[in-house]
């Protein structure tokens, strides 16, 4: 029985089956075939296919979901990529990580922040610090508490004093979106001091987290981030070796290095001293004395002098020379122990006095212990924009002249 006809229906003339299209699935999707296999829902008729006019998308009052005018038929034959259309498959399936490469810079490229200091040839000069976790002198264990548990990637900067926290997130930004222009949002979490004895003195520690593994790497790499408002350091969150820093000699005669290193070499190699240094790394695990004995042996070798040429009224020299050493060990009391014992002796030479350790002061320019603020070498840095030492003549003075004894703050 023929049906009713009603406006908007086709007549009652027969209508071509087809098969149901499906658009292709997206770019990622396509990447993974090995074979470019693309088939309808319905089983692949083994007849060929038929062309007529009634296949045709061109047949007049066609239905127009019958078939996608957005996307192409879908082949219902096994198709084999060649090496053309291979080659453009492998370029698409890398499409999204070129993407990514090209919307971040290098990390070793500083070029596009130039308000911070550019690295010297080189590298920065190390800021010696009195142990390995300074920058958690003075925090609050709540705090401290609550940093343990932020999780990585992470990292520390210290900056001196007083510092609005907005001014490091302001900086800290600015590098994050220079890697990445889909950087997060960076979070600061700022120190709450205990205060303490000399807290004052010491540099803060910001906690720095949800930035990127690439922002954390450059940060650290570069370690000193100056600008003419803001200079702070980056430091990972862990305190994998101790310091290479020691303890500082005065008391001799001369400006020789190679004098004052023979005199400490000369001194931990008495067998008294020697056996001291052994006993103490004996007690943070090494194994056996072997390795025992070696540890020792590299422990003095390793050791090196730095001269700080103080000067008193008149410009009579009055040296002093910072002793640094390589530890085998990151055992935090074994490397406390090994200061307090040999910076206890004295280190005599033949010719040229005998050297005392000093009192030590921390630069109020880059927190160092290894030198007073007037002989702080980062102002001579190529570039530097960050503080500057004043009048070094001065400031040396005042800290030859305070060097045993004093309040701290004169010598910065």
């Amino acid at each position: 029985m023929p049906s009713t006809y009603s406006p908007g229906s086709p007549p009652d003339t027969p209508t071509p089956i087809t098969n149901t299209t499906h658009p292709f699935p997206a770019q990622p999707a396509l990447l993974t075939y090995q074979e470019f296999n693309v088939t309808t829902s319905k089983a692949i008729s083994v007849d060929p296919p038929k062309y007529s006019l009634a296949n045709s998308i061109h047949t007049p009052n066609k239905a127009t979901d019958d078939q996608s005018m957005n996307a192409p038929p879908s082949p219902t034959v096994k198709h084999e990529p060649s090496a053309e259309e291979q080659a453009i498959l492998a370029h698409l399936a890398l499409a999204d990580k070129n993407r990514s490469i090209l919307s971040q810079s290098g990390l070793n490229n500083s070029s596009t922040l130039p308000q911070f200091t550019p690295v010297p040839s080189g590298g920065f000069l190390v800021v010696h610090m009195s142990h390995a976790a300074q920058v958690f002198d003075h925090l609050d264990n709540r705090v401290l508490l609550a940093w343990f548990q932020v999780e990585h990637p992470k990292l520390d900067v210290a900056k001196r004093a007083a510092i609005i926290t907005e001014h490091i997130h302001a900086q800290i930004s600015a590098i994050a979106e220079s890697v990445s222009r889909d950087a997060l949002p960076v979070h600061i979490s700022p120190p709450q001091p205990q205060g303490g004895k000399d807290a004052k003195f010491l540099p803060k520690g910001f906690l720095v987290h949800q930035v990127s593994e690439e922002t954390k790497t450059l940060l650290l790499n570069q370690r000193i981030w100056s600008t003419t408002d803001l200079s702070f350091k980056a430091l990972p969150f862990n305190c994998t070796h101790p310091p290479e820093f020691l303890f500082s000699l005065y008391g001799f005669t001369t400006l020789d290095t190679e004098t004052i290193l023979q005199s400490i070499t000369d001194t931990w190699s008495i067998n008294e001293n020697r056996n001291r240094i052994e006993t103490l790394f004996s007690t943070c695990g090494l194994p056996d004395d072997e390795i025992i004995y070696k540890a020792t042996h590299d422990f003095i070798a390793s050791a090196h002098v730095e001269l700080l040429d103080f000067k008193i009224t008149g410009g009579i020299s009055v040296p002093h020379f910072n002793i640094l050493v390589k530890s085998p060990t990151n055992n935090a009391q074994t490397w406390t122990d090994l200061r307090s014992v040999l910076s206890a002796l004295n280190y005599p030479t033949s010719l040229n006095g005998c050297g005392t350790a000093t009192l030590l002061f921390a630069c109020q320019l880059c927190h160092s212990l290894a030198h007073p603020r007037g002989l702080c070498p980062f102002p001579s840095v190529p570039m530097w924009n960050g503080p500057k030492a004043g009048n070094k003549a001065n400031h040396a003075s005042r800290q030859s002249g305070k060097a045993r004894g004093g309040r701290p703050g004169w010598n910065v």
